[in-house]
């Protein structure tokens, strides 16, 4: 079956949905591990301090913002893909995040968040 052709006005409506929303969402690697969690966020181009990253029961959430850089003077855009704003990513997980320690590290534009699960320390 043919699929059916879709008209300018169509288009622009589907790509003015896409563009909606003030943030982009980093693309995000989730590993269990025998402790608890890692998490890899892809987030070339911003840097470690415009990076919050918050807990709250099951939930994680990253957010920051990617800020465009002068290379040269700038002149006419010819072609401009890449998102120079806000970027959020919420995950939620399988267990209660609070009681977890939490690391992070930043390498090579990837964000590594590790959760582990606390040790009882009696």
């Amino acid at each position: 079956m043919a699929t059916p052709r879709r008209t300018a006005g169509e288009l622009f409506v589907s790509a003015a949905r896409a563009y909606h929303s003030p943030y982009w969402q980093p693309a995000v690697d989730v590993y269990e591990t025998a402790r608890g969690w890692v998490l890899k966020y892809e987030l070339a181009g911003v840097a470690p301090e415009d990076i919050e990253v918050q807990v709250a029961g099951r939930t994680i959430a990253v957010r920051g913002v990617r800020r465009d850089v002068r290379i040269e003077e700038k002149r006419q855009s010819f072609c401009m893909e890449i998102s120079y704003n806000r970027f959020e990513r919420v995950l939620e997980l399988p267990c209660d995040l609070n009681t977890m320690e939490l690391a992070t590290q930043y390498r090579d534009g990837m964000l590594i968040v590790v959760l582990h699960c606390q040790e009882n320390k009696s």
